[in-house]
């Protein structure tokens, strides 16, 4: 039986967002397939460089553009000093895993892996997945050690090419998106209803992501100041902080939580999402057909500026850069948000992560 090996890492939940939807497309297919995670598996150095990236994201948000321009610069996944401080633990996890083929979901596991699979000629075909839809990218990325690179759209297609990629090399597929995103019933969203005992009013979800970074409290005081009679879901992630200072306001119509495994029934619920415009959370909510509004208040984290910029230029949802304008589009009401749907719909059809894994079992190690 083949063996799939996805590397990601706990640094931005969208990667494993993405893993954990190929992952099952991968066993639906017959292969067998495994998560694994080395930044934070393997040394001190490596550990502390992901807590950092956490801990900017949770409470420096606004910080991201210079941790993006830092990691591009010290270029820490192509050093030697750090290949060589890995390479001993890498062999022993090759040995351990012993895949069939190698597929990354994030920009940090495309080199040292892939270079070690490469220097000591194990034939085992390295893939990357681009998680990103939109440049502009992290360096990290591309690299001179991967068979096939996947993206999933033509943006992303020209970007990687731009690198000096052969376009050969580079395949369009669909966003891999888990298939318990998918549109929900009216009995569905009834049932998510009388579990939170909301009224009958539209339902506004906030997503605050894994970490519940960002200016999440004045949105939510926005967003409510904008739709008195909405019911407000606010998932706050890990944020624990966060989550005690909204319910401390005891609003009969918010309902909050933290990280949610079962995310898919209340976004299906929604009327519309506010996220940050994180790749799978956008999607994510695209796939079960709910309308999206794009935050890029105060800050914008740069691998996230194209996503924010496409939701106007292909029509799939809304973006608010102030406050204003995040009001203004909560004013317009279930009546004009719904109307983004048909436009979502021709953006993205999610065919869950199966061509994906299609295209992936023929691949062999360039010559």
């Amino acid at each position: 039986m083949t063996k799939l090996l996805i590397l990601s890492s706990n640094t931005g939940e969208g990667h494993n967002s993405a893993a954990a939807a190929i992952e099952e497309a991968a066993r639906a297919a017959g292969l067998q397939s495994k998560i694994r995670r080395p930044l934070e598996e393997s040394t001190h150095v490596n550990r502390s460089l992901a807590n950092l990236y956490n801990v900017v994201l949770t409470y420096r948000p606004q910080w991201m553009g210079w941790y993006f321009r830092l990691i591009d610069r010290l270029r820490p996944n192509e050093r030697e000093f750090f290949y060589g401080k890995v390479r001993h633990y890498i062999a022993r996890f090759i040995d351990a895993e012993k895949p069939d083929i190698v597929l990354s979901v994030h920009p940090m596991m495309n080199h040292f892996l892939q270079r070690f699979i490469k220097e000591e000629a194990l034939g085992i075909p390295c893939c990357v997945f681009v998680t990103d839809p939109f440049p502009p990218f992290w360096r990290g990325w591309t690299s001179p050690y991967i068979d096939q690179y996947f993206v999933s759209t033509d943006e992303a297609l020209q970007a990687v090419t731009a690198t000096g990629i052969p376009a050969w090399r580079i395949e369009r597929v669909s966003m891999p998106v888990r298939p318990t995103f998918v549109p929900a019933s009216m009995s569905e969203i009834r049932a998510v209803r009388d579990t939170l005992k909301l009224d009958d009013g539209c339902i506004i979800l906030i997503n605050a992501g894994a970490r519940g970074g960002g200016p999440i409290l004045q949105i939510y005081r926005c967003v409510r100041k904008a739709a008195a009679g909405a019911n407000m879901l606010v998932v706050c992630g890990k944020n624990i902080g966060l989550r005690r200072r909204i319910e401390a306001m005891q609003d009969s119509r918010t309902r909050t939580f933290g990280f949610l495994d079962d995310i898919h029934r209340y976004v299906a619920a929604a009327d519309i999402v506010v996220t940050k415009p994180g790749a799978l959370s956008t999607y994510e909510a695209l796939a079960c057909r709910v309308p999206v509004l794009l935050t890029g208040l105060r800050y914008l984290m740069p691998q996230e500026s194209g996503l924010f910029d496409a939701a106007q230029h292909y029509d799939f949802g809304f973006r608010a850069r102030t406050f204003d304008d995040l009001e203004n589009i909560i004013r317009k009401g279930p009546s004009a948000w719904h109307r983004k749907r048909e436009s979502s719909r021709q953006f993205y059809t999610p065919h869950s992560a199966s061509d994906l894994i299609e295209r992936i079992q023929p691949i062999h190690v360039r010559p």
